[in-house]
């Protein structure tokens, strides 16, 4: 019970710690620079990395434990047959 409290709230803070990210770069000015390069740009590059690795993570669970019950279905419906 406690790792998957732990996971979840891992999840969350790299959830919002994106989008914190993210919304920065938008709401900074361009002229800030960090060696040369927009400050701005780099942190909407940061928090939009950390948002679609959350979003591709998510789908990716989804889709295995989806593919996980269909086949526990699967086999108990083929072992009910018998």
């Amino acid at each position: 019970m406690a790792d998957t409290l732990t996971e979840l709230s891992q999840r969350n803070e790299a959830f919002w710690i994106g989008l914190a990210l993210f919304l920065l770069g938008v709401i900074a000015p361009e002229t800030l620079l960090l060696g040369g390069i927009e400050l701005s740009r780099v942190l909407i590059w940061v928090g939009g990395g950390i948002l679609m690795v959350r979003v591709l993570v998510g789908i990716y669970r989804i889709l295995k434990t989806t593919a996980e019950a269909g086949v526990f279905g699967y086999r108990e419906g083929k072992q009910n047959d018998r």
